[in-house]
């Protein structure tokens, strides 16, 4: 990824003063005990605007707007790097061997390797963090890759564990904030991040790197559960007749009084938001969002001379989106209002998001024999309260909360495909986990079941009133990690009762 501009205050165009707008193995059990830190970040690198939450939800047109003063002209190529290729990979399908002429050798290979290891070394620190955590998030035989894998598996395989699409991404939030203050604390980092990163920069690169690994992962279900969310509960078919309906109006119907982008712009403007849509960051989406009202704000003051406020803003802002005709920029704003940093929300990219957010509010609630000028009181309220919830500091789920999850294969250790991640807490017994396991592999004779411990390569059927969780945690304390899997299966599949080997002790009678 392509390094960010570094932070600027810029003054608005004429010298008016700056805007104020709005498997598993591991090898620790827990986090490590460490001096807690604390430490500040930074806004978005093109964000260096503050702005109070009263300003950014009440639109007030004496308010200045636009101290964003990159160059929108610039390279997107920090933009382009998250398409969906990247994303959105496809599975590697097994080929026929080819011709063996196309075969690397081995010292090849092995200088291949020692050049990547090379061109490595020059990374910056931040990618080199960044590059580590999500190896590690990787690594089932770390406990933060454990914690990582088991709830992006539990997230894809339970689409159901969610009543809403709020209620979907807050749960995303609180996870990646609760794992983002474990590594900042956690000893399984190598080099540790402060060796590397200045102190207060090592949340930015965290919340980078929850980005990538649990965000990039998660960016085709969480888009798919989205468009579910709002094509069920009708909003889609709503917002798609009012686009039509908005379109066929004139700029001065819907309250526009200021120059609009012409149809190249709108083209512009709609490229940007297309390429936002390949995006899993949600920074990234917002820097590009700040792009387009750049480009917007531009128009609006080069054709006609004069500065505008938020209230002459807004208006244009909803033309130019019914003129872009997505209905995917309702889930894109949702995913950013919901998914973006609470501290990034403060400044420019909070005041722009809640600018989107009223913008196809007035178009959801336009009325054909009303033009849309002002937001409802409704909507007002429920920014305020967004704007609340979002940046009120509140206390946040322990890792503990998050870490109850369990992968129980299907008769084989390595039926992945069949494999489930089940939300079990640490006090379920087997007999529990067993039913449990009845009812999602979808078994009809329960009975001939169980639940197995497979580890050194060798089984053990769980008596039912062990609790497989604590059997897990004792597994991951162990100095030396061991591969181990849950398995349910047939009992008479198992030829004999096999304890663990070396003499340690049996984990499933303690």
């Amino acid at each position: 990824e392509p390094e960010q501009p570094q932070p600027r205050t810029a003054g608005r165009p004429g010298g008016a003063p700056p805007a104020e707008a709005p498997g598993d193995c591991t090898r620790a059990a827990g986090p490590e005990s460490r001096p807690p830190w604390h430490g500040g970040r930074q806004r978005l690198s093109d964000m260096s605007i503050s702005t109070s939450s009263s300003d950014s939800l009440e639109f007030d047109r004496s308010m200045p707007l636009f101290g964003y003063e990159a160059d929108t002209n610039s390279s997107l190529e920090d933009c382009e790097e998250e398409s969906d290729q990247e994303t959105m990979a496809p599975p590697i399908k097994s080929k026929k061997k080819r011709n063996s002429s196309f075969v690397l050798p081995k010292l090849v290979k092995s200088q291949l390797r020692k050049m990547s290891g090379v061109f490595s070394s020059f990374m910056t620190p931040e990618k080199r963090m960044v590059r580590r955590i999500a190896e590690l998030s990787r690594d089932k035989c770390t406990y933060f890759g454990c914690l990582v894998q088991d709830y992006v598996s539990f997230l894809q395989e339970n689409k159901e564990c969610h009543v809403s699409s709020t209620d979907m991404l807050q749960t995303i939030r609180q996870f990646m904030t609760q794992v983002k203050n474990y590594l900042a604390q956690s000893s399984e980092l190598d080099p540790p991040i402060e060796s590397l990163i200045p102190e207060d920069q090592i949340d930015v690169v965290l919340e980078k790197a929850m980005h990538k690994c649990i965000l990039k992962p998660l960016k085709g279900h969480v888009e798919a559960m989205l468009r579910d969310f709002h094509m069920a509960d009708g909003s889609w078919k709503q917002l798609k007749e009012n686009l039509q309906l908005v379109r066929q109006r004139n700029p001065q119907e819907l309250g526009v009084f200021a120059p609009t982008p012409d149809i190249v712009d709108v083209e512009k403007i709609k490229v940007k938001f297309m390429t936002m849509q390949k995006m899993y960051s949600p920074e990234k989406k917002v820097m590009l969002l700040l792009r387009v009202c750049k480009l917007i704000y531009t128009v609006m003051e080069n054709n006609s001379g004069r500065m505008y406020g938020a209230d002459d803003f807004l208006p244009v802002l909803t033309y130019v989106i019914a003129q872009c005709d997505m209905l995917e920029l309702d889930t894109e704003i949702e995913y950013m209002m919901e998914l973006l940093d609470p501290s990034l929300l403060h400044g420019e990219g909070g005041y722009y998001l809640t600018s989107a957010y009223g913008a196809l509010s007035l178009i959801k609630n336009f009325q054909e024999e009303q033009a849309a000028r002002l937001l409802s009181s409704e909507t007002r309220d429920t920014l305020r309260q967004w704007h609340k919830r979002r940046t009120t500091n509140r206390t946040i789920p322990s890792v503990d909360d998050f870490q109850n999850y369990l992968r129980v294969a299907f008769q084989e250790v390595d039926s992945g495909c069949t494999g489930k991640t089940l939300l079990v807490r640490p006090y379920v017994t087997t007999e529990d986990v067993c039913q449990l396991c009845a009812e999602k592999f979808k078994v009809g004779d329960p009975e001939e079941y169980s639940l197995f411990l497979f580890v050194d390569e060798t089984w053990q059927q769980l008596a039912e009133d062990t609790y497989p969780q604590k059997i897990k945690a004792e597994l991951h304390s162990r100095p030396q990690p061991h591969i181990f899997h849950f398995v349910y299966k047939r009992i008479k599949n198992d030829p004999y009762g096999v304890i663990f080997q070396n003499g340690e002790e049996d984990l499933t009678t303690s």
